[in-house]
Formats: structure tokens, C-alpha cells, sequence
């Protein structure tokens, strides 16, 4: 469809000037970014922004989307208990319904974030696609099988692969596994095999924990978790890297040689007190990180907002230092960055890009004055300023209407059901 977005201020990117004008779309892609009107578009629909925000919509670069259905029943612990104490027993019990429903949950939320664009590791991918899809939301596709897995994780990764890399340019597939520490040495050597002989980046979870890092060393001959995959041959393509908490000076270093992208989940580190990852470290070593949820089990809710404010603000006291890590920094790393590294034609609003968009509400006080609206999306705005959420052309929020392909009061019915029962399965009701 043909939209026209008029009368709205405009953020090309987050270190371009904000312009007055219009964004005209089509087929999925922008077509022209303009400060003056479009005579020659043909708009099949005309959407008067109201004087308020357009700009690219929020990359999500590392997620677990059904775990929505966990929410707060397993907070309060720490990682290692959380995961395998409360979190692994419930997904002992998941079917592929269970994973659709709270999938759909998850992409509600996003949406009504301005997340238009997700990496999702978890079970079932082909049907986390298919909500996806009813959303029309770029997704990355992660490998997240371990050495518990109890399918061919190596023919499932080909399968899942041939299927998705070329499907569409709103779809990827990364060759990637859970973890190091759930993951054999045979298993990860035989995905970077894989990664290898197709050219494909990968993805996994690296250095989330010091109890990790350090009993990595132990069993790989001082070897932290970056060093030893790179070791195997993991990162040989590049990737991505979901946390880096405890990535040292070396790691980060190594990941830049490697061409892998940390993903930065600070409100999930900072309630599981995993650590902050150091951001600074990475910036100053020409790394762009990208941000990321990880699963409402964990951090609880998906605001980007709340993981921009974090990512700037947490580096600020650590190094003690307010002028570190600016508001436009974060706004790169929650857009372009992380479009850039999933490799999607998104995150900036320039003609021929993904036509992923969200509109921002300026008429709140806490947006006021608009003396710099980068600044103040990044340090006064939260969720509720999200008007409108365009994932390639499509309008799937719009000031609390959904367009997802599911109704809201059916997505919460399966998901209420869903989580008791799981809740009962593992023994904890």
C-alpha cells in the first residue's frame, strides 16, 4: 500500500538535524523523505502525524519471546537458580500452541513499544516466525539449542537455514546455540562447521555471568567464553553476542577482530544482578552494540526507552563520567546498530530503506520544551509515548488498536490458561 505520512517532524537518523516534512511509503520501503510535499506519490492513504515525531522504529536485538508467559513466576533469584530451578522446568512442559500464544503476547508488547524489528532464540522458531509475520515484524531467527537438545541440532540448524535465509528481506536465520556452558565442545565445533561452509554470522549467549567467565577458565585452560569459541572457529563469520557483561579488555578486543556485535541487555542484567557490561570499553574500540530485552521472565517489560535511558545512564556512574555514552549513541545503538548487524535494510528513514517507523508523541509535558528532542525521547519518554507503530508499510498500532492478526483479549485468555497449566506441570502449583 501507498501511505503518505505528513505533518510530522522527522528524525532521519540520530545525528541529523530533526526536519518538518513527509515520509512516503511503499511496498514494504520508503519511498521519499522530504521537507517539502510529494506532488508526483500517489497516496492510496494519507496519515496526518499530527505535528508530532516520526522516526525509525526500535531494533530488538536479542529476545525470547514466549517466555512472556513467565513473567513474574520466577523473580527475585539469581541467574543460575532462576534458569534452572524455575525457568527450565516450565519449559520442559511447552508445546508449540504454548510458544505461538506467548509469542503473540510478546510481539503485543512490542509493538505497543515501537519494536519493529526482533532477534528471537527460543523453541519452535518456525511458528515465533509465523506470529511474527502477523505483525509484520522483521525477525532474526537464532539458533538456541545446547547439548540437552534432544533433536540433530546440526541438521536443524541446515534445515532452518535453507528455509529462512533467503525467504524474504524481513527475515534472517543466525547458526547459533544457548550457550558455552550448555553446550558440548563437539556441538559448538560442528555449528561453526556449519557457520563455516555457509557464510553465515552466529549468534549466543557470551559472558553473561562472572561465575560463566570463570568456570569457563577452568574447564578450557584459562580460556574465557569469547577466546575459547573463537578458538573453534564459532565467530569466524562475525555475529552477534547476546549480554558481554564480563567481556575484559582482550574479549572485547577479539570481538571486534571477529566482527561480532555485543548486545546489550541492561534492564535484565540489572534485575538478575548479572553486572553492567562495559560499553565504554567497547565504544572506544570502534564496536557499535546494539540493545536488547532478552525475555519478559527476566527484565520484565520490553521498553525501549527504559533500555536506552539504561545504557546511557549506567556507563555514566560506572566510569563517573555524565559526558560518556550520549543520548544519540543510545538512540543508535536502540535503531541503525541494530539493524546493521541482523542485517536489515532498517533503522534510518532514508528512501529505499525498510519502511519501519514509529510515531512518537511530543504534546506530553515531559516532552516539553523541544529544545532537543533526541535528548528527551532518550532521558523523559517511556513507552506511553509510542502513537503509532509502521512495521514495513503496515500500521500494526495505532494510539491502542493493534493490527496483529490475533484479538488482544484472545491473546490474554490463551496466555492466562497457558501459564497455569505450565506453573502446575512443573510442580510449582
Amino acid at each position: 500500500m501507498k501511505i503518505k505520512f505528513f505533518n510530522a517532524k522527522i528524525m532521519v537518523h540520530p545525528n541529523a538535524p530533526v526536519i518538518e516534512g513527509e515520509v512516503c511509503v511503499s511496498d514494504g520501503r520508503i519511498v521519499s523523505v522530504s521537507d517539502t510535499p510529494s506532488p508526483d506519490f500517489s497516496a492510496e492513504k494519507s496519515v496526518d502525524c499530527g505535528g508530532n515525531l516520526l522516526m525509525s522504529g526500535f531494533c530488538n536485538a536479542h529476545s525470547h519471546a514466549a517466555m512472556s508467559l513467565f513473567r513474574g513466576v520466577a523473580d527475585d533469584l539469581p541467574l543460575d537458580k532462576w534458569l534452572f530451578d524455575r525457568i527450565f522446568p516450565m519449559e520442559d512442559h511447552l508445546t508449540q500452541d504454548d510458544v505461538y500464544w506467548g509469542s503473540m503476547l510478546q510481539i503485543a508488547e512490542f509493538v505497543k513499544n515501537g519494536i519493529t524489528c526482533m532477534a528471537d532464540m527460543y523453541f519452535y522458531p518456525e511458528t515465533v516466525y509465523e506470529a511474527a509475520k502477523n505483525a509484520n515484524l522483521c525477525i532474526a531467527l537464532c539458533g538456541g539449542a545446547n547439548s540437552y537438545s534432544t533433536y540433530d541440532v546440526v541438521k536443524f540448524t541446515e534445515e532452518m537455514y535453507s528455509k529462512y535465509s533467503t525467504m524474504s528481506d524481513r527475515v534472517r536465520y543466525f547458526p547459533g546455540l544457548h550457550a558455552e556452558y550448555t553446550s558440548e565442545e563437539k556441538l559448538i565445533a560442528a555449528v561453526a562447521d556449519f557457520a563455516a561452509e555457509s557464510g553465515a554470522p552466529t549468534y549466543i549467549h557470551l559472558s553473561e555471568t562472572l561465575k560463566e567467565v570463570g568456570e569457563c577458565t577452568v574447564r578450557h585452560g584459562g580460556l574465557t567464553p569469547p577466546q575459547y569459541l573463537h578458538k573453534l572457529g564459532f565467530f569466524d563469520n562475525g555475529g552477534l553476542a547476546a549480554h558481554c557483561t564480563y567481556a575484559d579488555k582482550d574479549d572485547i578486543a577479539l570481538l571486534k577482530q571477529c566482527g561480532v556485535t555485543p548486545v546489550i541487555n541492561g534492564g535484565s542484567n540489572l534485575k538478575l544482578a548479572s553486572g553492567v557490561a562495559p560499553v565504554c570499553a567497547m565504544l572506544s574500540a570502534g564496536i557499535k552494540p546494539a540493545l536488547g530485552t532478552d525475555g519478559s521472565a527476566s527484565n520484565n517489560a520490553t521498553s525501549f526507552f527504559r533500555e536506552m535511558y539504561l545504557y546511557s545512564c549506567l556507563q555514566k556512574e560506572t566510569m563517573k563520567d555524565a559526558s560518556v555514552v550520549s543520548a544519540e549513541q543510545a538512540l543508535s545503538a536502540a535503531t541503525e546498530d541494530g539493524y546493521a548487524a541482523l542485517g536489515f535494510e532498517g533503522g534510518r528513514l532514508e528512501a529505499g530503506r525498510l519502511a519501519d517507523m514509529v510515531l512518537i508523541d511530543l504534546s506530553q509535558p515531559y516532552m516539553r520544551p523541544l529544545s532537543n528532542v533526541r535528548k528527551n525521547i532518550v532521558y523523559s519518554a517511556d513507552s506511553s509515548s509510542v502513537l503509532m507503530t509502521i512495521a514495513g508499510g503496515k500500521i500494526v498500532y495505532d494510539r491502542g488498536n493493534y493490527f496483529i492478526g490475533e484479538p488482544l483479549d484472545k491473546i490474554y485468555s490463551e496466555c492466562e490458561g497457558r501459564t497455569k497449566r505450565l506453573l502446575r506441570e512443573a510442580g510449582f502449583h
